[in-house]
């Protein structure tokens, strides 16, 4: 399967890491690849860096601060390919991700997405922790692998995905109004979108942690990344409402809202008692336990919210 393949790179001050991200680029099996990469207004030479390698299969463009969502929607305008790897400017592709991911759409089809395993690493490749999640598999309904990520049993990394052009071009654009979790937002509307979710147990990144410019470490406690953070729970609820009669995937969602007051409590009362209300909509009055084991056990003892102002309390 040659199809052309469009990897769509935003970039802002990524110069310590951008060499091992490009170098997993050049070197994946399937060579039909075009790069399009979005600097987003950096100033420690990464465009730079990155002009040095343009040629009529590598193309830089600027797109001064509109954020990581507005550089991939314009990297997706620009771009010709049949399937999109968004890749961010500090992560790493393994060698054949790609032309194992494409072995699985030329036998199911592009009614299909395809996903794989990742794993952080801090400097060293060679020294990657891998996630194990449960929810690396294949899922015959996609709503299942929202349940069960909701449900906190896994998360899909950005890169894992291998999407055909026609499901973008049928969900529409990232959300360039979000701070967090924009991609966890952008693929629930993508999961919902296709038939089966296809799992390369051969296929792998590489996810970068340690680097404070990047944006899901930087501030997430502000209250612009609460209200973000809010907003794309409450955008999920609404992606999955007609699928809303489910006893578990009404759970999945409601949980993302305990753990919105979980993680900010007692910080923004008004996020947290819109959080609350949302909850209080899907149905339930009684909020579960989630977090650490600690906080667990104390919430099966006492309830939720005391739990809560016991941990808030004793500052644990």
């Amino acid at each position: 399967m040659n199809s052309l393949v469009s990897i769509i790179i935003p970039c802002y001050n990524s110069m310590p890491f951008l060499k091992d991200t490009l170098v997993s680029v050049f070197k994946q099996t399937h060579k039909n690849c075009e790069v399009v990469l979005i600097d987003d207004g950096s100033t420690d030479g990464s465009f730079e860096y990155a002009k040095t390698f343009e040629s009529n299969h590598f193309r830089v463009y600027k797109n001064k601060r509109k954020g990581a969502c507005a550089a991939r929607n314009y990297g997706f305008e620009l771009s010709m390919g049949e399937y999109i790897q968004y890749l961010d400017a500090d992560d790493v592709l393994s060698k054949s991700k790609i032309e194992n991911q494409l072995i699985l759409y030329k036998k199911f089809g592009d009614t299909i997405i395809t996903s794989c395993s990742w794993g952080k690493f801090k400097d060293n490749v060679l020294e990657v922790e891998w996630s194990n999640q449960s929810i690396d598999k294949d899922y015959k309904n996609p709503i299942n692998w929202l349940i069960d990520s909701w449900s906190g049993l896994g998360m899909g990394q950005t890169s894992v995905w291998l999407t055909p052009r026609s499901i973008v071009n049928k969900v529409g654009v990232w959300n360039e109004d979000l701070q967090i979790n924009q991609d966890g937002e952008f693929f629930s509307r993508v999961l919902l979108a296709v038939k089966q979710i296809k799992h390369s147990e051969i296929a792998k990144v590489y996810y970068r942690v340690g680097n404070q410019k990047s944006v899901s470490q930087k501030n997430n406690k502000s209250y612009s990344k609460a209200t973000s953070l809010l907003m794309s729970y409450e955008l999920c609820h609404q992606h999955t409402k007609s699928n809303l009669s489910g006893l578990e995937l009404r759970k999945a969602v409601a949980q993302n809202y305990i753990n919105f007051i979980y993680q900010f409590s007692p910080n923004y009362p008004d996020l947290l008692q819109q959080a609350e209300q949302n909850f209080k909509s899907l149905g339930f009055l009684k909020m579960w336990p989630v977090g650490g084991n600690r906080f667990q056990k104390i919430a099966k003892l006492v309830g939720f919210k005391k739990a809560i102002f016991v941990r808030n309390f004793l500052g644990i």
